[in-house]
């Protein structure tokens, strides 16, 4: 039986390019969820893949971007399909001293939340998390990538108690569904593998939106071109 791998992704845009490199088919909506997760399957290199993403606002038009609907896409996913692997593929941000713009980040440490403060006993370290990956270097053989602590967060913005935890926990990557997604995973005791691709610099004046936008693109191409050779890779 061929390994089952689960792909989940925000954005339409980051998504695009690996669906159509793949050859991945939609979906039927599922008729038991009344908001759907956009999904698309397919058999790559003797795996059977699906990509799963947030899907749309139907209140708003965009991307269902954040902890909430990744960690529901996520669950219905799993209940669906019962994978063997998760993976989380997506862009970021990054520390300009760390990566440049589309290097692909990845993780052997545990995932953590940025924006998730409680200074009460337990429920700190509850709320900031720390969820298991699988990195494999197999996986990334002759792939060029760095390693370092992925942190989530809910917002796109900067502020200064955001850089103070990232710091603390050592993040390279600033992205807002991996830890959500890696809880997840961790409930069901999946396997779990952020791929991250940087689209813009956290620390410098230029306004982090605007760099996002510019950068999507080709994060998005290197994202997707990453992901064909992990999933090669994978045995």
């Amino acid at each position: 039986m061929s390994k089952r791998i689960l792909i989940i992704m925000a954005m339409a845009a980051e998504a695009r390019p690996i669906i159509d490199q793949l050859g991945l088919h939609e979906l039927p909506a599922n008729p038991r969820l009344t908001s759907h997760f956009p999904r698309f399957q397919g058999e790559f290199a003797g795996k059977e893949i699906v990509i799963s993403l947030n899907g749309k606002s139907t209140e708003y038009g965009v991307d269902r971007i954040g902890t909430e609907f990744a960690a529901l896409n996520t669950q219905s996913a799993i209940i669906e399909f019962a994978p063997e692997l998760i993976i989380n593929a997506g862009t970021c941000g990054a520390f300009s001293a760390d990566a440049d713009i589309a290097d692909i980040i990845t993780s052997d440490q545990p995932v953590v939340y940025h924006d998730h403060r409680v200074p009460l006993e337990g429920f700190d370290c509850f709320a900031m998390g720390a969820y298991p990956t699988a990195y494999c270097p197999e996986y990334f053989q002759g792939i060029e990538h760095k390693l370092g602590v992925v942190t989530t967060g809910n917002s796109l913005d900067m502020p200064d108690i955001d850089r103070q935890w990232i710091r603390q926990n050592q993040g390279m990557a600033k992205e807002m569904e991996c830890a959500a997604v890696a809880a997840t995973a961790h409930l069901y005791g999946i396997d779990f593998l952020p791929i991250k691709s940087v689209t813009d610099h956290i620390d410098i004046e230029l306004d982090n939106v605007e760099q996002f936008l510019n950068n999507l693109g080709k994060a998005s191409q290197k994202l997707s071109e990453t992901l064909i050779r992990v999933l090669t890779n994978i045995k």
